[in-house]
């Protein structure tokens, strides 16, 4: 169950964040091209790396939360040789 959230996370995780970027103004540039970010730009960065994250997380802990391997799970009983 975690590796499933994990890799819904990290799937959705750089769409999320791009689409913060842009709506922030984030503006690309080339190797050698020198581009000055507006002050929107730095701040979706800074939310994209801080609170974006944060409801990731707590989703993929709801969903963890629900999931009880123990309850379902018996394992056999062990017994001595004879």
């Amino acid at each position: 169950m975690w590796t499933a959230t994990e890799a819904t996370g990290a799937a959705a995780d750089p769409y999320l964040y791009s689409a913060a970027l842009a709506l922030g103004g984030y503006a690309a540039a080339r190797a050698g091209e020198d581009v000055t970010q507006t002050g929107g730009a730095h701040t979706a960065i800074l939310l994209g790396f801080t609170l974006l994250p944060a409801p990731l997380m707590a989703a993929a802990l709801v969903v963890q939360s629900r999931y009880r391997l123990d309850a379902r799970f018996k394992p056999p009983r062990w017994e001595p040789p004879r």
